[in-house]
């Protein structure tokens, strides 16, 4: 008789894992996408250069240029921030250069940025809000079912409506 020592169970396929686990991978595709100075100035850049400009403008990266070596023998990089400006405002926000590096400064703490670099750029109308609304963007019933199913036996409703947001959020950010 031939005897199998492999385990023929089947496999689960799922593990359980614990929420704060889930979230940190969530937040950490999100978080990983910016550094410590360009989240400050893409999350107050409205404040930073006012109305107007927030209309027509949008901060589009952070570039780090090696500018010396100190005394221990380290680099210095200076900062500077890349900068989407339409054109009909382009020679305007380039006027107020000076004045949106001192509020950018202002906000960081310390003279970060040493520069801006303006690219001329058609920025996309944006709604009241600062989102992009679309056909898209929306969830259909079998999605919200779906989602909604997936939490029926929780007995918490903070969590509950939590994880329902979420699941929500994300199934908008995959279409």
């Amino acid at each position: 008789m031939y005897m199998n020592k492999k385990n023929n169970k089947i496999k689960r396929g799922f593990i359980p894992q614990s929420i704060g686990d889930v979230v940190k991978k969530i937040n950490k595709k999100f978080t990983s996408k910016f550094g410590k100075y360009e989240f400050i100035i893409h999350s107050n850049w409205s404040n930073i250069v006012g109305i107007y400009f927030s209309k027509f403008s949008e901060p589009k990266s952070l570039t780090r240029l090696p500018d010396f070596e100190n005394e221990h023998g380290e680099k210095v990089y200076k900062n500077l921030l890349n900068v989407n400006v339409a054109p009909a405002a382009a020679l305007e926000f380039q006027h107020y250069k000076n004045t949106i590096l001192e509020k950018i400064n202002s906000y960081i703490g310390y003279k970060a940025i040493i520069d801006l670099r303006i690219y001329q750029n058609y920025i996309p109308k944006v709604n009241e809000n600062n989102k992009i609304y679309s056909k898209t963007m929306q969830l259909n019933q079998n999605e919200k079912n779906s989602i909604n199913n997936k939490v029926t036996k929780m007995k918490n409703n903070d969590l509950k409506s939590s994880l329902t947001d979420l699941g929500e959020y994300i199934t908008k950010n995959t279409k």
